[in-house]
């Protein structure tokens, strides 16, 4: 379970549409109304403030204008002013505010604010598990019309898990959080027909069901449907639409998907039979605890057929490499390594521990990796096409402020040299 929702995450993308903020036509009418007092303006001008939308973003009236929402009981400000303190927003962090905060915004943001709580003692963040909590705000949640609670109420249902078992339940919440578009929701719902638990098996509203979520990069979901696609299960067989949906789960490591890939390799069916990547793709699987892949390779083996490519034995014994980026300019002594999804950012003697987040291309082609570090800092590091130049951006606030940039010198060594 994420910390938070995606859109709490996003926290100055989501508090664009409160329900109960002003309509006001104008930023004037907007100050006004909220010096007068008008509650929902007063909560419109905060958010404002808190995105920068319209005016300079400055958390500090952010804050005055929501604490004044808030003591006129206002859900959505209640919730802003709860994300501000979930996140040390301009202000300190402080999660037992922020708990005192979504407990009185309530319903808000559609069972965010409970959302938020059921997490928060979910993963006892506030110092101590809480279950029985947890599940109470789970269930309000999900009633209020959040999508993640419903997945995960209906999951709790469906294993009662702290709940009396119910799998009619458990669907009746799935159907809730796929018609509201959730792809977990969605591969869940998904699930329930394709196994008929909770509901009369249909093997057509399954492979729906798990389109709409594959669709949506639900890796689970991709595995099953090309499986599906495989078989002619629920949907007319065809082998290439099942090799697209198996290839993207495959690439998000689903070893489910590796064994039905590697069955239409071994095979040949769609693609051209290659025993090397049938081996690759069932011996993978198997070290990943899937029985029937595990059989696979010893049938293969039997058969004379298991092949190991040589790229596949190179890449085997390749040493593991770490990427060193050392700053280059004058006076700047910084050092970023990064192997793997770790990474390290070290600067004048303090350091960070960074995780890695994505590559991204541009229109140029300059290559872009940025990686989220302890202490609200992020790292950018851009290399150039054309002149191979390269730097490092250091970054606050969700990559929006530029703290320092810098050029830097990048090559790659043995991780064993590096440490």
């Amino acid at each position: 379970m994420k910390l938070f929702t995606p859109k709490a995450i996003a926290l100055l993308v989501t508090l664009l549409g409160c329900s109960t903020t002003y309509a006001g036509e104008s930023l004037a009418d907007l100050q006004t109304a909220a010096t007068n007092g008008n509650a929902a303006a007063q909560t419109t001008l905060g958010i404002d403030y808190l995105k920068g939308d319209g005016v300079t973003q400055d958390y500090g009236k952010a804050q005055a204008w929501l604490e004044k929402a808030v003591a006129q009981d206002n859900p959505d400000a209640c919730y802003a002013l709860a994300m501000m303190y979930t996140y040390g927003n301009g202000v300190a962090k402080d999660l037992d505010k922020a708990i005192e905060l979504y407990k009185k915004a309530g319903p808000a943001q559609q069972g965010d604010a409970y959302n938020n709580l059921a997490v928060i003692y979910g993963k006892g963040l506030n110092g101590k598990k809480d279950p029985v909590q947890a599940i109470k705000y789970y269930q309000l949640a999900a009633d209020a019309g959040n999508s993640e609670s419903q997945v995960v109420i209906g999951w709790k249902y469906a294993t009662g898990d702290g709940v009396p078992k119910n799998t009619r339940k458990a669907v009746q919440y799935y159907e809730k959080s796929a018609a509201l578009g959730n792809p977990q929701g969605q591969a869940s719902l998904a699930s329930a027909y394709d196994d008929g638990i909770g509901v009369k098996r249909n093997d057509a509203l399954a492979a729906a069901w798990y389109k709409k979520a594959a669709d949506q990069g639900n890796s689970s979901a991709m595995a099953n449907l090309g499986a599906m696609l495989t078989d002619g299960e629920g949907v007319k067989q065809d082998y290439t639409k099942a090799r697209f949906y198996l290839e993207q789960a495959v690439a998000k490591d689903v070893p489910e998907a590796m064994t039905t890939l590697g069955y239409l390799y071994l095979n040949g069916l769609g693609v051209k039979k290659d025993y090397s990547k049938a081996t690759e793709l069932y011996s993978t699987a198997c070290d990943r605890g899937v029985p029937k892949a595990c059989s696979t390779v010893k049938e293969m083996k039997a058969k004379k057929i298991y092949r190991v490519s040589t790229a596949s034995q190179s890449a085997a014994t390749t040493t593991p490499q770490r990427l060193i980026a050392k700053s280059i300019d004058e006076g700047v002594n910084a050092t970023f390594t990064w192997q793997g999804d770790d990474a390290t950012f070290k600067a004048n003697g303090h350091a960070e521990d960074c995780s890695f987040l994505k590559d991204f291309s541009e229109p140029g082609g300059n290559l872009a990796t940025s990686f989220v570090c302890t202490g609200n800092v992020q790292i950018v590091l851009k290399q150039f096409k054309t002149t191979k130049n390269a730097y490092i951006a250091v970054t606050t606030n969700n990559f929006k402020d530029e703290v320092k940039s810098f050029a830097v010198n990048v090559y790659t060594v043995e991780a064993s040299a590096a440490n």
